[in-house]
């Protein structure tokens, strides 16, 4: 295969595979709800197919946040009352969503926002194998009005404890 490609063939460059995917979960934050949070999860197997999807949003049947605010920040639209997040977490949709947990073992997770703890321990009993991660999570804090958050160091911490490797997203890669 020494054979050179005619001229009006022009080298096209291609996008990695953390490209390509980390673009998939960008786009598919477009169809998220929340007001707040951005997160899509895509678990990919080692031959760089896609295995599962998820984005985070209301549980089945209940409300949109981007129709009637947000229960944590804004209250109940009927009572005004601060309330916990309705949401489920991208990662927890995406486990949902393979129908099968048993091929995500050894999966890479690209996510458009890194894991909270509580998710972070379901990817290491899934043995989720590295996670390629595009924003850090904050987590809003009930009745701050979306404007006082915490970081959960717990979730690295647990990440690096167990071996799994963490990359933040670099365009280029």
């Amino acid at each position: 295969m020494d054979k050179k490609l005619p001229k009006k063939f022009k080298k096209r460059t291609r996008l990695s595979w953390d490209e390509f995917f980390m673009d998939i979960a960008v786009t598919a934050t477009n169809r998220i709800s929340c007001i707040y949070v951005k997160a899509v999860a895509i678990f990919v197997d080692d031959l760089h197919r896609i295995i599962s999807i998820g984005y985070n949003g209301p549980t089945r049947g209940d409300i949109h946040c981007n129709e009637v605010g947000c229960l944590k920040v804004h209250g109940d639209p009927i009572t005004g009352k601060i309330k916990r997040c309705n949401g489920i977490h991208a990662e927890i949709n995406a486990i949902i969503n393979s129908g099968d947990v048993n091929q995500l073992r050894g999966s890479t997770l690209y996510i458009t926002v890194f894991p909270c703890y509580d998710c972070m321990k379901a990817l290491n009993n899934l043995g989720v194998k590295k996670i390629i991660y595009l924003n850090d999570y904050l987590r809003i804090l009930d009745g701050s009005n979306g404007k006082a958050t915490t970081a959960e160091p717990e979730a690295r911490e647990l990440a690096e404890k167990r071996g799994i490797i963490i990359e933040k997203f670099k365009k280029g890669n």
